[in-house]
């Protein structure tokens, strides 16, 4: 099967007519797409520090007074 690029009257295939007419699309879609990965990227790491402290958070916290940890069924 024998393909060949078809060139049009400024001898430009497809491609690079579609290439050179839209490069400006092109640049506005790259910035976009690195603000959103910075913002993915932030809110991924605010997510996992939220998620870390409350996997280590303990229960009702400490006394104030004795400094010891307060826990929900503790026998006094």
């Amino acid at each position: 099967m024998l393909v060949s690029n078809h060139l049009n009257n400024e001898t430009k295939t497809a491609e690079e007519l579609f290439a050179a007419t839209n490069e400006q699309l092109h640049q506005d879609a790259k910035e976009w797409l690195m603000r959103t990965t910075e913002k993915c990227t932030i809110l991924s790491v605010f997510i996992a520090t939220v998620a870390f402290a409350a996997a280590y958070t303990v229960p009702r916290g400490p006394n104030q007074d004795t400094a010891t940890i307060v826990l929900c069924f503790q026998i006094t």
